[in-house]
């Protein structure tokens, strides 16, 4: 979500007449887009703002703007001086000019001091009423063959140690014919790969606000989702599917949520041709007094059950997820019964991470960070240590095997790229092959990479 915000971005910035600067240090506006998932992402914006602080005192003009999901409330110092209300973050970090919530980019110009006169032809590629709709900004994408496509914003499910429902509010859904839209332009434009992208994809037409509107009402308005015919994520992925014939190869999404994994979109996994055989399905526990704790509105169980009937449906299809240890009140036995998950479903990734408490949560407010932060880190690297014996053994099944790799990078003779696994795959070339679906055969495994020779062209 961050890179397809700053992808939005980007394109805005282009459209007030800013040209991107390669090295920070001669940039005269910088924007921080931030993440506050976790303790680290945040510690990383801080780490930023104490350089910028440096370049302040040498140029007088030099700017520092923050979004994402650290800002509540778009704010400037000028406000700030006329004694109105601005983000608190204002206050904290005194390198930064300015705060704007990611979905009121509309109002840069006015932050930036630019008037609308002063915006020369060329750059007026963004209709006022589209500025005002962050769906409607073409994204500036920094791939030629990959793109990020938004399908919706913001979140109805409130677990209790995330900021992101207050942080970019309750959730939308994007009407289908636009993100169809953007799809069909991304593919004219050869593009060979999409990522749908929300806060829980798959919920995407389900969230109390897409129940009002005419788009989704007449479909799924007082319907479970388990009487649905199929679900409005899949009729997404269906109408999707039918670029394939237009030169879309590929298709991915991020992240999907448990409770909303119906059996018609397992079914579209193992029978549409874009959709690659890979999910990421966050559990964040293993533990159902842990979940319930967490308000993650599912159990272990129902959980494993959903992977079940995946693998039925998807043979071979890889499956990585996410888990936080040490969350509040988290005993050994509930660790335990997470890392006896583990070991029974075999994630073949997982980003772990220790529980940091984010201000304005609910587990922040009544639930006590009660886990030592050295326990926390043994918990850690005892999962850890399973996920590289897991992901190791995983990745030798593929030796000898013939991939498909999207390459995304070359440098110094070795193409980098992803099968349709999602494996990070590397090849030796005289050339880059950037952009293009290569056949790998592989000869190699590592924990975390896979390498090969090419034998051929797709």
């Amino acid at each position: 979500m961050n890179y397809s915000d700053s992808e939005r971005l980007k394109s805005v910035l282009e459209h007030l007449g800013y040209t991107e600067a390669q090295d920070p240090k001669k940039a005269d506006l910088i924007i921080m887009n931030s993440c506050s998932v976790r303790q680290h992402a945040e510690d990383r914006i801080f780490g930023f703002a104490l350089q910028y602080d440096l370049m302040h005192q040498k140029n007088k003009n030099f700017k520092v703007g923050l979004t994402g999901c650290m800002v509540r409330k778009t704010s400037t110092r000028k406000q700030e001086k006329n004694g109105e209300k601005v983000d608190k973050l204002l206050k904290r970090i005194a390198s930064i000019d300015f705060t704007v919530r990611i979905e009121e980019i509309a109002k840069l110009p006015e932050i930036l001091g630019i008037k609308s006169a002063k915006i020369s032809k060329e750059n007026e590629k963004i209709a006022p009423q589209e500025l005002q709709n962050y769906f409607h900004i073409d994204p500036k994408h920094t791939s030629k063959a990959q793109a990020f496509i938004p399908i919706s914003t913001g979140c109805d499910k409130f677990c209790s140690y995330c900021i992101v429902p207050y942080a970019r509010g309750r959730e939308h859904s994007r009407p289908m014919k636009d993100i169809l839209a953007e799809v069909k332009n991304l593919v004219e434009k050869g593009y060979k790969e999409v990522t749908l992208v929300g806060q829980t994809v798959n919920s995407y037409g389900l969230s109390v606000a897409d129940k009002k509107t005419k788009e989704f009402a007449s479909k799924i308005a007082s319907v479970p989702l388990s009487k649905l015919p199929t679900s409005p994520f899949t009729r997404l992925l269906q109408e999707v599917d039918k670029f394939h014939a237009k030169g879309l190869k590929r298709v991915r999404f991020t992240s999907p949520y448990p409770l909303d994994v119906a059996d018609d979109f397992i079914d579209a996994m193992g029978k549409l041709k874009t959709v690659m055989p890979y999910i990421h399905l966050p559990i964040q526990s293993g533990d159902n007094e842990t979940l319930k704790r967490m308000n993650r509105k599912y159990t272990a169980e129902h959980y494993t059950d959903i992977i079940k009937r995946i693998r039925k449906r998807v043979p071979n299809c890889s499956i990585t997820t996410d888990i936080i240890v040490g969350f509040c009140g988290e005993t050994e036995k509930q660790f335990m019964n997470t890392y006896k998950l583990f070991k029974k479903i075999k994630w073949e990734m997982c980003y772990i991470a220790k529980y940091s408490p984010r201000p304005g949560t609910v587990s922040e407010k009544l639930l006590k960070d009660d886990v030592l932060a050295k326990e926390k880190a043994r918990r850690f690297h005892k999962l850890n240590d399973l996920l590289r014996e897991i992901a190791f053994a995983r990745n030798k099944t593929f030796v000898g095997k013939t991939v498909g790799v999207l390459v995304e990078s070359f440098k110094k003779g070795l193409n980098t790229g992803k099968s349709e696994h999602f494996k990070i795959v590397q090849f030796k070339s005289k050339k880059s092959m950037v952009g293009q679906i290569v056949p790998i055969k592989i000869t190699k495994a590592y924990e975390w990479i896979l390498e090969g020779k090419a034998v051929g062209r797709i």
